[in-house]
């Protein structure tokens, strides 16, 4: 992908969508209600703020994630749209390169509430505790955990749109999200959920930010928390993110 294009992209449709008001309509309630549910600025656990980071992390990427591949589900099929095809055709970005710059640039403006609420509570905990290690807790779960799993979300939600209608996978986000990432062992139905392959970045907090596993059997899906499971199921995350973008432009391309 040609970088300035790709730049040139991201910045644009960055723009646009920090100019529409449904997108902070949308997330700044939600980011209200993650406020609310996390404690903040202090975080659930009072006895260790990194793992207090951690839990919040989770918390964003598990309802965070959400609310921006609602609100940006159709980015990609915007493209198949009359007229706009055409324009989009006339620029020099180039089709993957303009796949790309579409779901990135609205995204990365999506994603600032969430951030914010981390690295604010990141700092907070900082200044309270004398220690620098909440904040860069903070810097390790966007990194780690929110935005690989909000992206991870959006990527799926777009290629989606492409196969039904966007109210059809708006809806169907939700329950597919609690399914990859938090449903329990009492429902007894198959789900990546407490696994290597979830999504919710368990292995990442365990590791790194002191949040204790809620499973761990031991066996290739439920290894136990190291560097190994969290390098793995990052990897995982980033590679299920980007076999997804390619299936969506290959479906975007066959559909014109």
């Amino acid at each position: 992908m040609p970088a300035p294009a790709l730049r040139a992209t991201i910045r644009y449709e960055a723009i646009l969508t920090a100019r529409h008001r449904i997108v902070w309509l949308s997330l700044i309630p939600l980011c209200a209600l993650i406020l609310l549910l996390s404690g903040f600025p202090y975080g659930r656990n009072r006895t260790d703020e990194v793992a207090a980071i951690g839990d919040t992390a989770l918390l964003i990427n598990f309802l965070g994630s959400i609310g921006i591949a609602i609100v940006l589900a159709d980015q990609l099929a915007r493209q198949r749209k009359p007229g706009l095809r055409e324009l989009f055709d006339a620029t020099p970005a180039g089709g993957r390169t303009r796949s790309a710059g579409i779901i990135l640039g609205p995204w990365l403006v999506a994603s600032i509430p969430g951030c914010l609420v981390l690295l604010v509570m990141g700092a907070w905990l900082s200044v309270t505790a004398g220690s620098v290690r909440p904040l860069g807790a903070a810097v390790i779960g966007l990194v780690t955990i929110v935005l690989p799993g909000s992206l991870l979300l959006t990527m799926l939600a777009n290629v989606a749109s492409l196969l039904l209608p966007g109210a059809v996978t708006r809806v169907l986000v939700v329950p597919f999200w609690y399914w990859a990432t938090a449903l329990t062992p009492l429902v007894p139905i198959p789900t990546t959920a407490q696994t290597i392959l979830s999504p919710l970045g368990d292995y990442q907090a365990a590791q790194w930010l002191n949040v204790t596993l809620s499973r761990s059997d031991a066996d290739w899906l439920h290894p136990t928390a190291g560097a190994a499971a969290a390098i793995a199921a990052l990897a995982i995350t980033l590679a299920t993110t980007l076999l997804a973008f390619l299936v969506g432009h290959l479906a975007l391309t066959k559909s014109r």
